[in-house]
């Protein structure tokens, strides 16, 4: 297994797999904006250019297993806190294909995450879990936050 930074020609594949993660959640393909792809490339280029976006490729022998993105987070509100202290990253699309799962691709691509953050001088790393990853990143040192919804 070899895991290397993406680059903007591998777009298309980090764009493929960003939907395949949603419909991994059971998400149909007609619910997707007609725009999904051309948005998810606005936010590659975006996160590019403003927010340190880094993305990351996991290959075994050869072959594209997985993906993962990380950037600054972007907060809703204003930020008081001087940045040597709270500085969030952001650690999302980590995206393994279902035949690679259980090698330690997820672990890999998010550790590639994390140090990336770390090098841009985060202080906290922040993503959102499904079930079935949350475990693996329990494992790392990632602890349950409490955020709380309201469906409207």
């Amino acid at each position: 297994m070899i895991i290397r930074v993406g680059e903007p020609g591998d777009d298309p594949l980090l764009i493929k797999h960003y939907l395949a993660l949603w419909e991994s959640y059971g998400t149909p393909s007609e619910d997707y904006s007609l725009d999904a792809e051309c948005s998810i490339q606005s936010f590659l280029d975006e996160g590019r250019w403003r927010l340190g976006l880094a993305t990351f490729i996991a290959e075994v022998d050869g072959a594209v297993a997985g993906t993962s993105s990380c950037q600054l987070q972007v907060s809703p509100y204003p930020n008081v806190i001087k940045p040597e202290l709270r500085k969030l990253g952001y650690i999302w699309h980590v995206f393994v294909l279902p035949e690679f799962k259980r090698r330690g691709l997820g672990r890999a691509l998010t550790q590639a995450a994390i140090d990336h953050l770390r090098t841009m001088g985060c202080t906290t790393a922040v993503l959102n879990a499904s079930d079935a990853g949350e475990p693996l990143y329990a494992s790392i040192g990632f602890e349950r936050g409490k955020e709380m919804r309201l469906k409207l």
